[in-house]
């Protein structure tokens, strides 16, 4: 919750995006922890952002985002990239367990890139 209600969408748009600038989606924790990490958030949350949006609603610009984040919500939000990054890729907010037994199962992944956008 930002200013209101949006989700945020690891599309294969955004994941283009973030290879484009950061050279892969592979080096988010990196980009978000090193020296231009405000940048590299306001950027990357502007790019879900928009992904996330419903159809016909207006583009956020990197400015506008800049005004939802501050030092009350910057953990909050860092938290609700990774999560989004994580539903993206996994169909879950955790990461996969790292279990030998169930690389043997296959999982149903129907539905998780519908829910990947809501969060």
């Amino acid at each position: 919750m930002l200013d209101k209600e949006r989700h945020l969408l690891f599309s294969l748009n955004a994941i283009d995006e973030m290879q484009d600038k950061f050279g892969g989606f592979d080096r988010l924790d990196e980009v978000l922890s090193g020296r231009d990490s405000i940048k590299n958030l306001r950027w990357l949350l502007t790019v879900l952002l928009n992904e996330g949006a419903e159809e016909g609603e207006p583009e956020l610009s990197e400015k506008q985002v800049g005004r939802l984040i501050h030092t009350g919500n910057f953990a909050e939000v860092k938290d609700a990239i990774f999560k989004a990054f994580s539903m993206g890729n996994n169909g879950t907010e955790e990461p996969p367990a790292r279990d030998d037994e169930e690389d043997d199962e296959e999982d149903s992944t129907e539905g998780k890139n519908a829910a990947a956008g809501k969060e």
